[in-house]
């Protein structure tokens, strides 16, 4: 029997271990493909920052918590209507003009009902003789609900009113928006009929002082 060189034996040991770390290589390349190659990660390395963080923020025009007449958009960029623009603290406002106007809601909502939509033509139709002058939309809640949620439903409520004199034709550049949430009660009763009261978008006609 013929006992191997060394040499052979030297290169069938190289073969082999060449083969092993072929082996490897694919194994680890299976291993990838199962975790998701190119998968995106969050904080941390966390795999969910591929999923986590996908949605569309809400837009902030209206910080919540101030309850300052600040200008807004509508909750919709994709409706057209731009920004009011103007340092409105500065104008006298006129709370009066208007009382009659409050736009009332139903619980929990912020839609124009029908029954409200005759007071917003009746502004609008009013605003075409007041050139020159603006209108803050205020947008209230009642006492049910936490804070947040109420200033939260309160500017929803400014801005569908908003929208609405928009498409009456109003200058949406002169309407600035505010939500008080339940901070600002018609009504301090705790029951229904108070409730009613306090779910309100009102309307404060604004005009420019001799420094504006």
């Amino acid at each position: 029997m013929k006992i191997a060189r060394p040499a052979t034996l030297i290169t069938i040991a190289l073969m082999a271990f060449s083969l092993g770390l072929v082996g490897c290589r694919k194994d680890l390349q299976g291993r990838e493909s199962i975790l998701g190659r190119g998968a995106g990660k969050g904080p941390g390395g966390d795999e969910r920052g591929s999923m986590i963080g996908t949605g569309t923020a809400l837009p902030d025009s209206n910080p919540i918590g101030t309850g300052a007449a600040t200008p807004n958009t509508l909750g919709d960029p994709k409706q057209g209507i731009p920004a009011a623009v103007g340092d409105w603290e500065k104008w006298f406002a006129d709370p009066n003009e208007f009382k009659d106007q409050t736009v009332y809601f139903d619980y929990d909502k912020h839609n124009v009902k029908p029954s409200e939509v005759g007071k917003l033509k009746e502004v609008a139709r009013r605003m075409k003789g007041f050139k020159g002058k603006a209108l803050r939309i205020e947008g209230h809640c009642d006492e049910r609900g936490t804070e947040e949620y109420n200033r939260a439903l309160g500017d929803k409520r400014a801005q569908s009113i908003r929208e609405f004199l928009a498409s009456e034709g109003f200058d949406a550049n002169m309407m600035p928006t505010t939500t008080y949430g339940e901070d600002k009660p018609t009504d301090p009763g705790h029951n229904e009929a108070a409730y009613a009261k306090n779910r309100r978008g009102e309307l404060v006609l604004l005009s420019p002082t001799p420094s504006n």
